[in-house]
């Protein structure tokens, strides 16, 4: 089939809005663009349904357009779901639900996830294909950099989670879960399926996937918090600037201030106002690269954030980057790069090339048509 006669339906509204952290609101509007962009033909399902037009494919991101992947399947279109979390934090049910049709196809943004999704699910047909950035949304303006430091992330008090935890779960549930978060914590570049691996051999504890399931649902968050909460805290001598919501005030010290409320739109505005800006990777997404990381890259801000394997090897020292573990260093890292401004400059710009030519959505829907065979 040619090109130009292929159609390929985004589920979902394209109004690119969304909430200050929604950063992937502008998904169904970019990915559309990024197909037109190499000559393929794409709209909304909602436009093939009002002008009576059968897709050649359909891609959702997560559980979007979900009342209509049935028929497409069942029309025997390929119907892929794009993940942004891993699918045993979220999602899974329908990925178990749908997995069995061999037009199905999960693109999973954890390629950390790629052993346990064979391991549990051997029938489903998946691959790991990161998220992209839309660069006519995420443009550098000509702003002044009056933000020392920012970070864009909310939070929850892990410690009322893990009371929660505590007082919900049997001990013997509870404590195996405590375990995995110790072991997370304290090698922040270990999955739960690396981990789980671990304690299969050294303790021969064998996690079907509903008790897999359970323990990403619990204790992801946890880590990703705590994460966040020693990161800033090892930071209460700089100006920075926390956009979230949560009891950030009850874990802000020092010089640190918390803004909430906002949209994405205003994001844009402050990432370009930011010298530096922090990310701290979340555990439910092992193996992939956070929008954030893209985003920042785009409009030229640097990023300062633990060490990642991924986001390491795809931008190499483009990055500043810090001791995921302890955080000890980042307050050096930090001072720093604020005060060698060329040198900061310079690798928010090289990094900005390499999300140019490599991590647009047209790159993205570029690849789907080199893997997807559409009929």
């Amino acid at each position: 089939m040619n090109r130009e006669d292929i159609i390929v339906a985004i589920h979902g509204q394209d109004n690119g809005v969304g909430g200050r952290y929604n950063v992937l609101a502008s998904f169904v509007h970019a990915l559309t663009q990024g197909f037109r962009q190499i000559g393929v033909n794409a709209m909304t399902t909602q436009e093939c349904v009002e002008n009576n037009k059968t897709p050649n494919l359909a891609i959702a991101f997560n559980a979007s357009g979900l009342p209509l992947w049935q028929k497409i399947l069942n029309n025997n279109i390929p119907n892929i779901m794009w993940a942004c979390d891993s699918v045993f934090y979220q999602n899974l049910e329908l990925v178990q639900q749908f997995s069995s049709y061999q037009n199905f196809i999960l693109f999973n943004s954890c390629s950390d996830d790629t052993k346990a999704l064979q391991h549990y699910l051997p029938s489903l047909v998946h691959g790991y294909i990161p998220g992209g950035t839309d660069l006519d949304f995420w443009k550098k303006q000509d702003v002044e950099k009056d933000l020392d430091i920012t970070f864009f992330g909310s939070i929850d008090d892990p410690d009322a989670m893990i009371q929660k935890l505590k007082d919900t779960m049997p001990d013997l549930v509870f404590k195996l879960m405590m375990n995995f978060c110790d072991v997370a914590l304290a090698n922040p570049d270990l999955s739960l399926w690396h981990i789980s691996q671990i304690f299969n051999k050294q303790a021969d504890i064998v996690l079907d996937m509903e008790q897999y399931h359970l323990i990403s649902k619990s204790i992801s968050y946890i880590i990703t918090y705590k994460q966040r909460i020693k990161m800033i805290q090892a930071l209460k001598d700089f100006n920075v600037t926390i956009f979230g919501e949560g009891p950030w005030e009850k874990f802000a010290q020092g010089k640190i201030k918390v803004v909430s409320g906002g949209d994405v739109k205003d994001t844009v505005n402050l990432m370009n106002r930011s010298k530096i800006t922090l990310n701290s990777h979340p555990f439910h997404l092992a193996g992939g690269i956070h929008d954030r990381v893209l985003n920042a890259s785009a409009v030229e801000t640097m990023l300062l954030c633990g060490r990642e394997k991924t986001v390491n090897a795809e931008f190499g020292d483009t990055i500043a980057y810090c001791n995921p573990v302890t955080y000890e260093d980042i307050a050096q890292k930090a001072d720093y790069f604020l005060t060698h401004e060329d040198e900061r400059q310079q690798k928010a710009l090289e990094a900005s090339k390499i999300v140019k030519t490599k991590h647009k959505w047209s790159d993205r829907a570029q690849s789907i048509m080199d893997i997807i065979d559409i009929r």
